[in-house]
């Protein structure tokens, strides 16, 4: 691979940044929106060095043409003087330049590597994770709500639809010692996965700290409506069902009956 190939290809990374932090909110599959900016700022470096690299080089193969055309004026020069005095022209070392027999002879091949997320980002464009991410990981669907408990207080109110994160209803339904879910009337979206019950069916949500691959997985079991379609985005509006006592030890997932299932688009931040 030459370096005009490897500009190319860096140019292309950069523009595909661009694309889904600009263009487009397809960066939220990846990362977390606070992130926009740095990706921002990383296509724009990327494009802003390959177009700076290809103009060098540019530059300097016209520089080393010119060099070259200099070249063969002396030698022909020399070849004409030689016939002049009846000598033999003076023989020149054919010129090359370092860098062009370094392109040559130490190509980069690992640089075709960046085909990699170019294909993905143009090609493939992932959606974010699903139903599949979830049953590759069952066992982060059951991790206890209290690792990752934010310090806020959620204040719920009658008479009234209260809307909650995944993580807020996760945190009331693991230890609400005031039962303040009790009787409540909740409105909580995800994405739906099947449960392998006929009573029953997970509305899931996706939690990341920093990108895609410490993605979390929080699920509420929803009783009380049909299963909708796997994959789909719904806003699930219903009551909680308080925990059995008597359960200690393994965490259970929260439940919750569905008065209301609505399809919805997916969000543009998929994750919380």
């Amino acid at each position: 691979m030459n370096r005009v190939t490897q500009n190319l290809l860096i140019l292309l990374l950069g523009g595909a940044l661009l694309k889904i932090s600009v263009f487009s909110a397809d960066f939220a599959n990846y990362v977390k929106p606070g992130f926009r900016p740095l990706l921002i700022a990383a296509g724009a470096m990327l494009v802003a060095l390959a177009v700076a690299a290809l103009v060098f080089d540019r530059r300097r193969s016209t520089n080393a043409a010119r060099q070259r055309e200099l070249l063969r004026a002396r030698a022909a020069e020399e070849a004409h003087l030689a016939q002049m005095v009846a000598r033999d022209p003076i023989a020149l070392a054919p010129v090359h330049s370092r860098e062009h027999e370094h392109e040559h002879a130490g190509g980069h091949r690992v640089a075709w590597l960046l085909l990699i997320p170019l294909v993905v980002i143009f090609l493939v464009a992932p959606p974010a994770l699903g139903s599949f991410a979830v049953r590759q990981d069952e066992q982060s669907s059951h991790v206890p709500p209290p690792t990752i408990v934010e310090a806020r207080p959620t204040v719920l109110k009658n008479g009234r639809v209260n809307v909650l994160s995944m993580l807020e209803f996760a945190n009331l339904a693991w230890d609400d010692p005031s039962g303040s879910l009790r009787g409540k009337t909740i409105r909580l979206t995800g994405f739906v996965v099947p449960s392998g019950r006929d009573d029953a069916w997970h509305l899931t949500r996706m939690r990341i700290g920093c990108c895609a691959a410490d993605a979390l997985t929080m699920q509420v079991v929803v009783k009380g409506a049909p299963v909708p379609e796997t994959d789909s985005w719904v806003r699930v509006t219903g009551t909680w069902i308080p925990r059995k006592t008597g359960r200690t030890g393994a965490y259970t997932l929260p439940e919750m009956t569905a008065s209301r299932v609505e399809p919805i688009a997916a969000p543009d931040e998929p994750y919380e």
